[in-house]
């Protein structure tokens, strides 16, 4: 009897199963288990049939969503496959002829200072947790994904040099300094004396609901900061808050070197999309030079 041919199915829950035993991060873990369950029910069971062309029609029946999604597919399948090559489990990579998917620049969208306030205020004072969080997330502009990874052993509160390390994107590891964070320092040290928190995730699981001193969950996150902004009566995503730090730490003359280690960005490039001002601001920059050009004449 001739040997089975691999199943797409099994490759992927092996696959699943070497992540985690790498200490990949757990949401790149949840996106690639997400990802790879809609391939499998896409794709032929056995892993050889599946072609270059079946790849190409899977990725092209999401058409409807947008770039950054389709590219998050495709990276999965990347990855996925790179691992499949690498064990020997398929000769052929389907991956390889695929155009890349077009890259759009959109404009960052800060929020208004007032309008971060109002949804901050929205969030009752019992809720601890979500209050440290989230106002560490404006204050500071990491990423919610650094946030929900960060341990307590990572959290520097000594006076007049508190910081946290952070494991950004590839696990690139930077220290951010909370020193125009006063609020997040001031709730970050409540939050870990009335959670009792000194070692493991500093935001976890509720655990009168059910929750565990595991990492909070992205969903949960997304969730509650909905919930709050339904109160505030604000329509606003959580990577806005990245958005609107970024912006007001230039605008207020901070280098963009500087904010560029203190977000993470890899590409300055990305940095300098939040330098880009409004009408108004140039406005007020070229009257600003005229009323001083008019008084040394």
């Amino acid at each position: 009897m001739p040997d089975q041919p691999p199943q797409t199915s099994d490759a992927i829950e092996v696959f699943i199963t070497s992540l985690r035993q790498r200490s990949v991060p757990v949401n790149t873990i949840k996106s690639y288990a997400h990802d790879l369950r809609l391939f499998v029910q896409y794709v032929p069971a056995d892993l050889p049939a599946v072609t270059h062309e079946t790849v190409q029609a899977f990725l092209a029946s999401f058409s409807h969503l947008s770039a950054a999604t389709r590219r998050r597919r495709s990276s999965t399948l990347c990855a996925f496959y790179h691992w499949l090559i690498r064990h020997g489990v398929v000769e052929i990579n389907p991956m390889e002829r695929l155009d890349s998917i077009e890259q759009v620049e959109r404009e960052p969208r800060p929020l208004p200072p007032e309008t971060v306030t109002k949804i901050l205020r929205a969030i009752p004072a019992s809720n601890l947790r979500d209050r440290t969080l989230f106002t560490l997330l404006y204050e500071t502009g990491i990423r919610v994904g650094e946030a929900l990874g960060l341990l307590a052993t990572e959290v520097d509160l000594s006076t007049d040099d508190e910081k946290i390390r952070v494991f950004g994107k590839g696990r690139r590891e930077r220290t951010v300094m909370l020193t125009a964070a006063p609020e997040s320092v001031r709730l970050l040290r409540r939050h870990l004396k009335q959670s009792h928190i000194t070692s493991g995730s500093v935001f976890r699981g509720d655990p009168r609901y059910g929750g565990s001193p595991l990492p909070l969950e992205y969903s949960v996150a997304h969730y509650a900061w909905q919930k709050y902004c339904r109160s505030a009566e604000v329509q606003a995503t959580i990577h806005q808050l990245r958005h609107s730090r970024a912006s007001q730490l230039l605008q207020a003359g901070v280098p963009v070197t500087t904010v560029r280690k203190q977000l993470g960005h890899r590409n300055i490039k990305s940095t300098l999309l939040y330098a880009e001002v409004d009408q108004a601001t140039i406005k007020q920059d070229l009257l600003r030079y005229q009323r001083r050009k008019g008084k040394r004449q």
